[in-house]
């Protein structure tokens, strides 16, 4: 009976170099792949949030939802931040299981009316509110019934009014506030994610990490389609959003 020859220390350890090598080469292109995947899944949420919107200015005569805001919120409502505080929402119960409404129109309530008001029966989940490679938000029940979420509302901003002490860097939008029957709808963006504005983003200055993903950030248009813009295009964008300098700025 002949014995079976095991494997000397070198041989395992060949093996063992060879795996840790394929390793080494095979990771990151597993981990690009995924964040392929879900920079594909974050896009899926836009269109699906512009469908909805597109939906809802069907049935309210063109126009976009508003939150809590009496009139059209033609500029930005940053998602982290709390402002314009006294709308007559205040006490205003959506039904959510969360608490009433505060009555604070800019920030993260502005976003709960839009998720858990005006665009629900658009949407069939609250968890396209989220961008699987967002740093800051998981989607976490809490999260959902505050109205922290991964978008922004970004219908206008500085650089396109000339009124704001900015160079204009593009259209002045003051005329145009946001609904289906505005200018520049295939060219302007209504909603966007972290990494459009000139201080985020690995093409701000300097550079940082807020951003969610490393090609640029996906941007939802007026017109209900949607699409990654890259990064280093900040200027040309509408609106503009780069930061500091001149419309000449390249970043």
């Amino acid at each position: 009976m002949r014995n079976k020859k095991a494997f000397t220390l070198i041989e395992l350890l060949v093996v063992i170099a060879i795996i840790a090598i394929l390793a080494a080469i095979l990771f990151p292109v597993f981990a690009q792949a995924r964040e392929t995947a879900r920079t594909s899944s974050c896009l899926n949420n836009m269109k699906q949030i512009g469908t909805s919107v597109l939906m809802y200015a069907q049935d309210f005569d063109e126009g976009f939802p508003m939150g809590e805001y009496s009139a059209p919120r033609n500029w930005e409502v940053n998602p982290d931040a709390v402002g314009d505080c006294g709308s007559p929402w205040a006490g205003f119960n959506p039904g959510d299981g969360g608490a009433v409404f505060t009555g604070c129109a800019y920030g993260p309530e502005f976003y709960r009316t839009l998720m858990h008001v005006q665009l629900k029966m658009y949407l069939k989940s609250d968890q396209v509110w989220y961008c699987p490679s967002d740093k800051f938000r998981s989607g976490s029940q809490s999260e959902k019934l505050q109205g922290y979420q991964s978008y922004q509302w970004f219908a206008s901003w500085i650089y396109n009014d000339p009124t704001s002490g900015f160079p204009q860097c593009g259209p002045d939008l003051r005329g145009f506030p946001p609904d289906a029957k505005s200018e520049y709808v295939s060219r302007r963006m209504l909603f966007v994610e972290r990494g459009v504005f000139g201080w985020d983003g690995p093409d701000a200055n300097p550079p940082n990490t807020s951003f969610n993903h490393a090609r640029g950030y996906n941007a939802l248009f007026f017109d209900g389609h949607a699409k990654m813009v890259l990064f280093g295009h900040k200027n040309a964008t509408i609106p503009a959003s780069y930061w500091g300098g001149n419309c000449n700025y390249t970043n």
